[in-house]
């Protein structure tokens, strides 16, 4: 198979993943249903992922990738500090309170006791491959010059606050639908906007 098919497929068998994951949830849902709505054998989908944790673990590292893809835009480029800021805003919110988010979320956190290895994965793949990459960017934007803080982690975080709020709560509860691309917009020139008011 060549690289751009296997590719393809492997992000058609991911899709299926976290589809079945939101109907079915973490512990009900099987290699075999996957393996079933993509038309594949369990076989391969043991050979590329090892098993039903690892398979988790590439989505989770996908959904992280697209967001450290921005992040890495930035690092090098020289967009304007608050349109790069709604930009990563833009990113993150419409990653973390996307569907497929929201229903790894859930699951981590109904199985944090009896398969807690979801959680770590979740913490190591998602957030702790992710953030350092946006706290890189705040040092090098305080190099510059361009932001006043003492503690890039910690503002980092504040980010994060300002762009989510309790959002990331209620998606999780399901009492708030998806937001749509102009709400994810919205939200992160906002977040952008009072972060500069704070730290710029």
């Amino acid at each position: 198979m060549k690289e751009t098919d296997r590719a393809e497929r492997r992000d058609v068998i991911l899709d299926a993943a976290t589809s079945i994951l939101r109907e079915k949830g973490y512990r009900d849902t099987t290699m075999l249903d996957v393996a079933r709505r993509v038309s594949a054998s369990k076989e391969t989908l043991y050979a590329w992922f090892g098993n039903k944790s690892g398979l988790f673990q590439a989505v989770i590292r996908r959904n992280a990738n697209t967001v450290r893809t921005v992040l890495e835009a930035h690092l090098d480029g020289d967009a304007p500090l608050e349109e790069a800021l709604a930009d990563v805003g833009r990113a993150l919110a419409g990653l973390l309170l996307g569907d497929g988010a929201v229903a790894i979320n859930r699951a981590a956190i109904s199985e944090a006791r009896t398969e807690p290895v979801l959680a770590r994965i979740l913490v190591e793949t998602g957030r702790e491959a992710t953030l350092p990459f946006f706290v890189c960017y705040l040092e090098r934007c305080r190099e510059r010059g361009l932001l006043d803080f003492d503690d890039p982690w910690e503002a980092a975080e504040t980010f994060l606050g300002l762009l989510l709020g309790d959002a990331q709560v209620r998606r999780l509860l399901g009492v708030v639908n998806t937001p749509d691309a102009r709400e994810i917009d919205a939200r992160a020139r906002q977040a952008a906007a009072r972060f500069l008011q704070l730290y710029g």
